[in-house]
């Protein structure tokens, strides 16, 4: 623990020793320890079902431990509620946020001081905004106190939560990806306040699936892997070549298994397309046995675009060509008889049916395969769901458990086999290693590799640069709702991309 700030008497801020925790059917965690530093931010890693997060929910008093101890500052706490966890000092925010969003950011806050018994006598609302404000202040976060939580941009959310953690006088903050959501410009906001955090001697845990960041924010970083203790490390002192080994056993070498083909004919053509105020005036074009990476900055129209050459979203102007052939695209469902598939960036809210199972999902986007005298065969449907279980990899193998018990890196699995399931032509995937681990994307990657090497078309929608550039023929990349410019193989680098998205020639600023 040395260079950091720890309690008096050279004590770790955390101390956590031989936690175990399981769940039915499933060992989560196994004598796992851990040590957390005041002053410093200990980043979190692991394949999904590594077991960081439940690991920090005994810390926070979601879960509580099977067998071990915690002591904070010396004294064993091992919290049985997250109530009794704030009181101590210790705050989780999740990445679904524990906000009322029809109430503003300040009575947002003065409620989780608040957490039992009546609210006695009338609320001084100057006073609990002037609270809000001064905690805003002092964070340096720039959100009114009266503004309502529903109109709020996520990373303004994000930034309310930890007002609430602040407002508790949190000794420990734990993230747990907190920058799924956000643009590079808000996860720079973040990042500044987090240092802020981390200054004021916080004890900040920050868990992520993201390499760049981690590097850029951690200060540690302890691996997980099968619910166990691997190894911690000084960040300025390793690499991610080695985190990656300890995480899944994979040489970094290996992340990007695309085997390039020659492209044949092509199979899309986009041309002055319009949709809304994002979408203006673009055109790209898509070859069999390609993927054409779509880029652009957090805005730009990249999934906009997607979503109208799909039908979800409508076009004002343009024209879509599938094998030279003019499109009527109005809706997904002519865009799926066309052959077309897409998959969102956003898995849980509009991607999946959480409480439904695999096979339900699976089979959605196309009943008529699973139908029998014009009723669901369940024997049908379960049939289908096992070929595409099998041929994706998913784990559990179980067609009949509900989507919202898997992890997330199976969970994006279950989307692309709902879109593989309708035997398209043309995939577009928006975001499709978003908030999974490094095994869960090598997997997507290879599915990527397989279909187009089958013949089908990809366009690739992401903000993770080394997966575009590594899994890109070609790349087209779009600014303020236009294509801005496009480059093949050769060309590939990250100044000429950024080149393009900014508008700035590489090597010059204003």
């Amino acid at each position: 623990m040395e260079g950091f700030l720890k309690e008096p008497g050279g004590r770790a801020l955390v101390e956590m020793r031989g936690i175990r925790k399981s769940f039915p059917g499933v060992l989560a965690l196994d004598n796992v320890s851990l040590d957390l530093a005041a002053g410093e931010v200990h980043v979190m890693l692991g394949e999904n079902g590594a077991g960081k997060s439940t690991l920090m929910k005994v810390l926070a008093g979601v879960h509580q431990a099977d067998a071990g101890e915690v002591r904070l500052g010396g004294v064993p706490v091992l919290p049985k509620s997250v109530l009794e966890a704030q009181r101590q000092g210790i705050v989780m925010v999740m990445q679904e946020f524990n906000l009322i969003p029809d109430l503003t950011a300040a009575e947002n806050v003065a409620l989780v001081n608040r957490p039992e018994g009546p609210l006695l006598g009338l609320v001084r609302r100057r006073e609990m905004e002037a609270e809000a404000a001064g905690i805003f202040e002092r964070l340096g976060i720039r959100v009114r106190p009266d503004a309502v939580v529903r109109g709020l941009s996520v990373a303004e959310k994000q930034m309310v939560e930890i007002a609430k953690a602040m407002s508790l006088s949190a000794r420990v903050l734990i993230l747990d990806e907190p920058t799924a959501a956000l643009s590079d410009q808000e996860v720079s906001k973040l990042f500044d306040l987090i240092r802020e955090l981390k200054s004021r001697g916080l004890a900040v845990v920050y868990i992520s699936h993201r390499f760049e960041e981690i590097f850029t924010v951690g200060d540690r970083v302890t691996v997980l892997r099968d619910g166990r203790f691997v190894n911690t490390y000084r960040l300025s002192e390793v690499e991610s070549a080695q985190l990656i080994r300890d995480m899944a056993g994979r040489e970094l070498s290996e992340m990007y298994p695309r085997r390039r083909v020659e492209p044949g004919e092509t199979v899309l053509e986009v041309r002055g397309l319009c949709s809304g105020a994002k979408v203006r005036d673009a055109s790209l074009e898509l070859r069999r046995g390609e993927v054409v990476g779509l880029g652009g900055l957090m805005g730009a129209g990249r999934t906009e675009l997607g979503k109208a050459v799909f039908g979800a979203l409508p076009s004002s102007a343009g024209e879509v060509k599938i094998f030279g052939k003019n499109a009527r695209i109005n809706s997904p469902r002519d865009a799926i008889a066309l052959g077309l598939a897409y998959c969102t960036e956003d898995r849980k809210d509009e991607g999946l049916f959480l409480e439904q199972s695999v096979a339900w999902n699976i089979s959605i986007t196309d009943l008529a395969a699973v139908l029998r005298n014009g009723l669901i065969s369940s024997k049908m449907e379960a049939g289908k769901a096992r070929e595409y279980i099998q041929k994706l990899r998913i784990t559990p193998p179980d067609e009949t458990r509900s989507v919202k018990t898997l992890s997330g890196g199976t969970q994006q699995k279950v989307a692309l086999a709902k879109w593989l399931a309708t035997r398209p032509g043309i995939l577009i995937l928006d975001e499709p290693t978003r908030g999974i681990d490094v095994s869960a994307k090598v997997e997507i990657y290879n599915i990527i590799d397989r279909f187009v090497a089958d013949g089908g078309a990809v366009i690739l929608i992401s903000s993770d640069l080394p997966e575009f550039l590594a899994m890109s023929d070609r790349i087209v990349v779009m600014r303020e709702g236009r294509v801005a410019g496009e480059c093949g193989l050769s060309e590939f680098s990250p100044e000429r991309i950024m080149a393009m998205a900014t508008g700035v020639e590489a090597g010059k600023q204003d």
